[in-house]
């Protein structure tokens, strides 16, 4: 017995122990959260401040939905590109402001995201401020922004890599017949793409039509911003981009992109003396966060009817799902919203390439429900709203779209994983087996599927094609076949389907919202944000107590971000490709150029 109570002791006492630790573990984070508060807070915009625009490597729709890497509390919050763009137009008004300087940073956000940041700029701009820009290396999408600038200036020995628009696709089938692995592939839709590059060596020609006619509507928009920001001939600058002409410090001032050669600190003293500074006086720049986080958010507490904004990004899972992912969380969320008397009307923000039918199927479900409630429902996209992305947005009461947003693909396809030939031929594993009658053993990832697991799985793909078929049709109110010709798992750029019906126009979040508060015939409203993010210190409690992913998923993520650079959304895609279960709705590997 006296044993027993010496094991329940040391029990009792480790527990107690780890309650300690873990107090004052917390007790340190609130401490560093109070002090970074107070940091904050001692932020203030000064007289002659200079708003600095570089564009972070994360900008997501909402800010901080998007899964925390570590634990450090000095600058957790993640802006969301609404938000991000939301200080800059404050910051045009503030007369402590004087101008602003657009550092050239790479960046690998879509158009539709950087338009919000560029239209900003513009407006910026339009106060009378000065605009000056500069980067020793421009891209397109740097260049994007920076063409926003009054002045746009680069170092001497620069280059600028303006060739026009190109998308490349990583094709696996000859990696997979390598290791041994191969994929049961069904499909419905033509143009249905997502499954190429694990069953072809390159594009199919419709899926090389279909690419190319958006690259070059997303191009011809480019050049259209570009040129009139820019004061040139929209005809000449295509060609430039065509024929690659400007790859050159000197050539881009001959065509006029550029306004100036130099290096940074030349450009500063250029600032000071706009400001009136003595060059021995430094600069007081402010990032757009900083502003954002000295100056809050505008809100109009008096009015007490609410439009809920759902920030609907990432792929769409069975999963509850993280930050930065649409999943079962999305339910209750819905459900909350359509049960607030205060809430008179819902937008959806959408920018999502797809996911699971299944959850597609049940989020559209609870948005129709709360039409049927009596809140309209409004969507706007962004960078993406295809294949589930568009199923969840089609029976809105009015869509509206980015000129740049790719919706559309609206097709069906699934993909299960056969290791047959990699646990037979190249690591020696066979599998032997028992069961209760013919089916039995069906459907195994083991073995090789014949005619009769193929013809299950292709009707329920097509029922659920046709399913999708319908849903577009009544939503859109299409005829079917209309809705078939325009389907086909096909991609569009914003101005075609708005042209083509699948959207009712064009437009920002913000023209979605006053759509949603004219649909609710309210005037005064205040906003609302879903998902609502919990502040960094319940993040980390939240993993603490393991209802968040993992803390070493989380840091690996991290490192793997950092160590792959641009390869790795490829890495991010294949991961998630290998936990596809069921039929699905999804774009194939996110097109980048």
């Amino acid at each position: 017995m006296s044993q027993f109570f010496k094991f329940l002791f040391a029990s009792c006492l480790g527990t107690f122990l780890a309650l300690i630790l873990l107090f004052f573990f917390l007790l340190s984070l609130g401490a560093g959260k109070v002090a970074n508060e107070l940091k904050n807070n001692d932020k203030h915009v000064m007289d002659n401040t200079v708003l600095k625009v570089s564009i972070p490597d994360q900008l997501p729709e909402q800010t901080d939905n998007i899964a925390m890497n570590d634990f450090r509390l000095g600058d957790n919050q993640i802006l969301g590109v609404h938000d991000y763009a939301a200080a800059i137009v404050k910051a045009a008004s503030d007369p402590k402001v004087k101008g602003m300087y657009i550092q050239g940073q790479m960046n690998a956000h879509g158009y539709a995201t950087l338009k919000i940041v560029r239209d900003a700029i513009l407006k910026f701009r339009e106060q009378g401020k000065f605009v000056v820009a500069f980067s020793n290396y421009y891209d397109h999408k740097n260049y994007y922004i920076a063409s926003a600038a009054n002045q746009v200036a680069m170092h001497p020995l620069g280059f600028l890599q303006l060739n026009g628009f190109g998308a490349s696709i990583p094709f696996y089938k000859e990696l997979m017949e390598k290791i041994g692995l191969s994929f049961n592939i069904y499909y419905a839709g033509e143009f249905k793409s997502a499954t190429e590059p694990f069953r072809l060596a390159k594009m199919s020609d419709q899926n090389r039509l279909q690419l190319r006619e958006y690259l070059n509507s997303q191009l011809d928009l480019y050049v259209q911003q570009v040129a009139e920001t820019r004061k040139i001939d929209a005809g000449i600058l295509r060609t430039d981009f065509d024929q690659f002409q400007s790859y050159t410090a000197d050539k881009a001032i001959e065509h006029k992109l550029m306004d100036q050669l130099c290096h940074e600190e030349d450009l500063f003293s250029e600032i000071k003396s706009k400001l009136s500074l003595d060059k021995d006086k430094s600069i007081d720049f402010m990032s757009v966060e900083d502003y954002f986080k000295a100056t809050g958010k505008d809100e109009d507490y008096a009015a007490k009817n609410k439009i809920a904004v759902l920030f609907a990004e990432g792929q769409i899972t069975d999963a509850k799902g993280n930050e930065g992912e649409i999943g079962k969380k999305y339910l209750k969320i819905i459900r909350d919203i359509r049960t607030n008397d205060k809430i008179k009307a819902l937008v959806v923000r959408v920018n999502s390439p797809g996911g699971s039918a299944i959850m597609s199927d049940e989020i559209l479900n609870e948005l129709d429900m709360t039409r049927a409630a009596g809140k309209p429902v409004v969507v706007s996209m962004g960078d993406y709203a295809a294949s589930g992305g568009y199923f969840i947005a089609c029976h809105a009461d009015s869509i509206f779209a980015s000129p740049h947003t790719l919706t559309g693909s609206i097709g069906v396809f699934a993909m299960i994983p056969n290791f047959k030939t990699m646990t037979d031929e190249k690591i020696g594993v066979d599998f032997d087996t028992v069961g209760t009658g013919p089916m039995s053993n069906r459907f195994s990832l083991a073995f090789k599927w014949n005619e009769t697991e193929g013809k299950i799985m292709q009707e329920n793909i097509d029922r659920t094609y046709q399913a999708f078929l319908k849903v577009v049709a009544e939503g859109r109110k299409m005829d079917i076949e209309k809705t078939k010709e325009i389907a086909k798992g096909r991609i569009w750029a914003g101005p075609k389907a708005v042209e083509l019906g699948l959207v009712n126009r064009l437009g920002e979040l913000s023209d979605a919202i006053h759509s949603a508060a004219s649909l609710a015939s309210i005037d005064k409203y205040r906003i609302a944000e879903y998902p609502q993010q919990p502040d960094p210190i319940q993040k980390i409690i939240n993993k603490i107590q393991g209802k968040d992913e993992d803390i070493s998923s989380s840091v690996q993520n991290k490192i793997l971000r950092e160590q792959l650079g641009e390869m790795y959304p490829v890495y991010q895609e294949w991961q998630q490709i290998r936990q596809l279960k069921g039929a699905q709705m999804r774009l194939p590997v996110k097109i980048t150029y």
